[in-house]
């Protein structure tokens, strides 16, 4: 507190800085800033640099307010930023630079908000995803995609959340995912593919949280596990299997934890472990087998 009341008379108490273009340098010497002061603040056009000598930005002020064009460049001299200010809101189309020169990002912005369409690019200069703004939020139509120009997902915003139906691809453009979003998230029917098409997962989501049975499959288009969730948690039994389709697992869960009997099996299918389980844990001993004999008693 003692600091703030100082700094606040030291504040009060200064020369006021005078009218008419001024200077700033490094220790080194090197120019850092200039421009020039109207009635104690910023106004007319202003430069600043990096010790190395080069621009670091470029713009006007106006009563100490950004205004008009701006631009912002990395130390190596690339240009970083161009867009366009308003009362010291971004305002218009502005656009962000990677390091390489390549462009970045685009986007319109109205009263310093987002408005408008919008794109990013990878570094390769292939577009990375493109939509739309109204007033700050993400609204319509989205698509996203790889740095080879092959798409990688699309969907839809509402009010800022994904709405609607919902799709994702492999970058070797074959069908990722499918499903469909209610208020951001995930809800009903979805699907998940491997590269080769076969279906990998299938099941229901309720408010963003896995509902229902799950199936979930090899490549080979085998079925790899099986079971029900409620409210996202595993519940009741589950299998699995292996990619020839034989049991390998089956055990029982409640409320997301293993609870209740469970046996695994080896790939010819003899048994080869038993035991139970209580609220996540091991409750006694576990039985193994070989062959499908039992051998001892862990």
């Amino acid at each position: 507190m003692t600091l703030n009341i100082f700094s606040w008379f030291k504040s009060l108490f200064k020369e006021a800085r005078p009218d008419g273009p001024y200077e700033s340098h490094y220790d080194n010497g090197q120019l850092k800033c200039k421009g020039i002061y109207k009635d104690e603040q910023q106004n007319g056009p202003y430069e600043s640099y990096y010790e190395n000598g080069q621009l670091e930005s470029k713009g006007s002020y106006i009563y100490g307010s950004e205004e008009g064009l701006w631009e912002k460049c990395f130390e190596d001299g690339q240009f970083k930023f161009k867009g366009n200010y308003k009362d010291s809101k971004l305002e218009g189309v502005q656009e962000w630079f990677h390091k390489n020169g390549q462009l970045r990002e685009r986007q319109a912005y109205k009263n310093g908000k987002k408005d408008g369409p919008w794109e990013f690019f990878h570094e390769n200069g292939q577009l990375k995803s493109k939509g739309h703004y109204t007033e700050g939020e993400r609204e319509g139509p989205f698509e996203i995609f790889y740095q080879n120009g092959q798409l990688r997902s699309r969907g839809n915003h509402n009010n800022d959340k994904r709405e609607g139906p919902y799709e994702s691809y492999h970058e070797c453009s074959e069908l990722e995912s499918k499903g469909k979003y209610k208020d951001g998230k995930r809800d009903g029917l979805w699907e998940r593919f491997h590269a080769n098409s076969q279906l990998e997962s299938k099941g229901k989501y309720n408010n963003g949280k896995q509902d229902a049975s799950w199936d979930v499959f090899y490549e080979n288009g085998q079925l790899s596990s099986k079971g029900t969730y409620k409210d996202g948690k595993k519940e009741g039994c589950f299998e699995d299997f292996n990619d020839s389709g034989q049991l390998i697992v089956k055990e029982s869960y409640r409320n997301g934890k293993q609870d209740g009997p469970y046996e695994s099996y080896d790939e010819k299918g003899y048994l080869k472990s038993k035991g139970v389980f209580l609220n996540g844990e091991l409750a006694g001993s576990i039985e193994l087998y070989k062959d499908g004999i039992l051998q001892k008693t862990a």
